[in-house]
């Protein structure tokens, strides 16, 4: 029966939607879980679950390196716990664009990284901090700004020119250090907080369950659009992110090199904002096409509203935007200024644009609102 009604699907993929119905139908009545809960099933458990636990593992390294680098502060422990940083926030860009689920509770987004500062109120709060007397722990830090919680104020306490010297933590005061080992602690915290979340204990269940299982008793996602809608949501507010805040902003929207705002920039400190948008549309693209499963891609290849074309202009827009990057290396900071690298870091964000247009058009496709979103760093 199962070899069956899987030859027949395919068939009728080449068919109009009345057929397709009838073999839904046929699919509901043997029991099995709908393409929707299927596809649902593997975002969550193979694609978004792996993603939070890669963040999780490297925010316990970071910690570890904190430790160890605050016992003996030398050239070579700045070197490698700046390096630690930087594939924590490779991690933590591969799930800034899911912008649904635990994440979205408690403020836990902007204590993980307060970004954009446009204000520096990274500085003022983790040098008042510094020079204060407050207790610097993981769990008092919970009390305090988000702008000291998170990666942005491990970022400028390893990276800033002046809160990020050498000489600071070797001087004999305690507080640097004691900040910095308490946030990276913080952040493994959270980090291991929304693991948990998300793929659940053995006493309940997670997020990735509410996530998966739409219906009349799920509270969050009374039905697949709404599960759905999520979904789209992430794909088409996270190109936004990385092509208005990441790029578009310090760039002055691409229209000019007059205006340029490389304080902008995610990570201008520690240079690194290049390879983050990076991460971003890698990860974009991830959850997009479902890595080796069946995929929120396969799912649409088989829905009739959603044109072949359309599809086809996706993938033509994340190859551009790929392609694209790799015209660009180093740091964006120093590129800004530098009329050649700014015409393709133009080029890229046109692209970008473009790929979001094609993928805000996947939900209007399958009739599903996306509502309001505050994922946008106001």
């Amino acid at each position: 029966m199962s070899k069956l009604l899987n030859n027949s699907t395919a068939k009728a993929r080449r068919l109009n939607w009345p057929v397709l119905a009838v073999f839904s139908l046929l699919l509901a009545a043997c029991g099995g879980p709908s393409n929707e809960q299927k596809m649902l099933t593997h975002t969550a458990q193979q694609i978004i679950v792996p993603l939070y636990s890669a963040l999780q593992t490297e925010a316990g390294v970071l910690a570890a390196e904190a430790e160890a680098f605050c016992e003996a502060p030398d050239v070579e422990g700045l070197a490698r716990i700046q390096q630690q940083w930087r594939m924590t926030m490779q991690a933590w860009a591969g799930v800034q664009p899911i912008d649904f689920g635990p994440l979205e509770d408690g403020n836990l987004r902007w204590k993980l990284h307060f970004w954009p500062d446009r204000r520096d109120i990274t500085r003022k709060k983790v040098e008042a901090l510094i020079v204060g007397t407050d207790e610097l722990t993981s769990q008092s830090l919970g009390e305090q700004s988000v702008s000291v919680q998170g990666l942005a104020a491990v970022e400028y306490l390893l990276f800033d020119k002046q809160g990020g010297q050498l000489e600071r933590y070797q001087q004999g005061q305690s507080r640097p250090c004691d900040l910095l080992q308490a946030i990276t602690r913080r952040i493994e915290l959270v980090s291991g907080m929304l693991v948990e979340r998300w793929a659940g204990n053995g006493q309940q269940s997670g997020f990735a369950d509410v996530f998966s299982k739409p219906g009349p008793d799920n509270e969050r996602y009374p039905d697949d659009k709404a599960a759905l809608a999520a979904l789209f949501g992430s794909l088409v507010v996270g190109a936004e992110v990385v092509k208005r805040n990441k790029l578009g902003i310090a760039i002055n929207n691409g229209k000019g090199a007059d205006k340029i705002k490389p304080y902008r920039l995610e990570a201008w400190r520690s240079q690194y904002s290049l390879a983050l948008m990076k991460a971003s549309i890698t990860s974009l693209e991830h959850l997009y096409r479902g890595g080796d499963g069946y995929g929120l891609a396969d799912y649409l290849a088989e829905q009739p509203q959603v044109e072949a074309g359309l599809l086809s202009d996706i993938d033509r827009g994340f190859a551009a935007v790929n392609k694209q990057f790799t015209k660009l290396s180093g740091s964006l900071f120093e590129q800004l200024g530098e009329p050649h690298s700014y015409e393709e870091l133009a080029e890229l964000y046109r692209q970008l644009g473009a790929l979001e247009k094609s993928l805000s058009q996947l939900p209007e496709r399958l009739q599903i609102s996306l509502g309001f979103n505050s994922n946008d760093g106001d």
